[in-house]
């Protein structure tokens, strides 16, 4: 139900902004629209159902929708919709469900991938973000196989292989950590507040990582690999790393280089195209590779 009312949202704010050309839109357009949409479940859109929505559009994303001449609708903007702007991620990250549910003919013709991670608790953290407050989660340990219930200060959300995680404080440990939604089983708001450090830039906190894992004593490294030519296609087209660069390419492979820090999500990476992809360097995650076929191959009694 979450994720579905921030669908309608985005449906909202996408409707409008794609209206910006000709001077905004109408309600009765809104409307009719919406009539059209299979996210109106056969529902009409009043007027004071529309009213709140532009509230809580305004509150979860900070985007003002504003009524002009001839009553037509348009988003006053600022900097919501720019290149790596929060909102502009945020409004991304569902905008594909809103489309797709736009138009009864697409919805059997584009299959996107679950994440229900992300059906219960992602609009309550994504407010309490908005607003800085502290939440208390409880959160399961596969160490300990159980719940343990604590705060934290979420910073910012993050979606990795079909999971949704919080990157957030913990008061508890003292640092930062990464918390992935399906292991919660439940999240209270608090009413008291926290304060977001000036220097925080999520973009930045990723950029010499693969995945979710950041580790503070985790050096960034030069990781040089080898691929075969015909995988060398999909990895030239889609980059593992924005650091990737391809040194050498010949009709039988290429060779990448790469500078992050490569910790398990970067090894599992390279363990799912172990056919096709060899580690040239550093030594260590080189042997480390060859150790896990060793192990592999001896599982298959090979």
């Amino acid at each position: 139900m979450a994720i579905n009312q921030l669908n309608k949202y985005v449906w909202l704010v996408e409707t409008i902004h794609r209206a910006r050309k000709r001077g905004g839109i109408t309600l009765k357009e809104i409307q009719s629209r919406w009539k059209d949409s299979d996210l109106s479940e056969g529902t009409e859109l009043s007027r004071r159902t529309f009213i709140n929505n532009l509230h809580s559009i305004e509150e979860l994303f900070e985007i003002s929708i504003c009524c002009g001449s001839g009553y037509r609708y348009y988003i006053e903007y600022g900097d919501c919709f720019e290149e790596g702007s929060a909102r502009s991620w945020m409004l991304n990250a569902f905008s594909l469900n809103a489309m797709v549910g736009n138009s009864r003919k697409l919805k059997e013709r584009v299959l996107l991938e679950d994440m229900p991670s992300g059906r219960n608790y992602l609009e309550d953290i994504i407010k309490a973000m908005r607003d800085n407050r502290i939440i208390s989660i409880s959160y399961y340990s596969f160490n300990t196989e159980e719940y343990h219930e604590f705060d934290i200060h979420p910073y910012f959300v993050k979606a990795f292989k079909k999971r949704w995680y919080v990157v957030a404080y913990s008061p508890g440990t003292d640092d930062i950590r990464c918390y992935a939604l399906d292991r919660m089983e439940n999240v209270t708001i608090s009413e008291e507040t926290f304060k977001l450090p000036e220097d925080l830039d999520p973009a930045e906190y990723f950029k010499d990582c693969f995945g979710i894992i950041n580790y503070e004593d985790s050096e960034v490294q030069k990781v040089v690999l080898k691929v075969d030519a015909f995988q060398s296609n999909y990895i030239r087209n889609l980059p593992l790393h924005s650091s990737q660069k391809e040194t050498e390419r010949t009709d039988e492979y290429s060779i990448f280089e790469y500078h992050l820090k490569p910790e398990f999500d970067f090894e599992q990476e390279i363990f799912s195209n172990m056919d096709t992809m060899e580690v040239l360097e550093p030594l260590w995650l080189r042997e480390d590779i060859a150790e896990k076929l060793r192990n592999l191959t001896k599982k298959y009694q090979i």
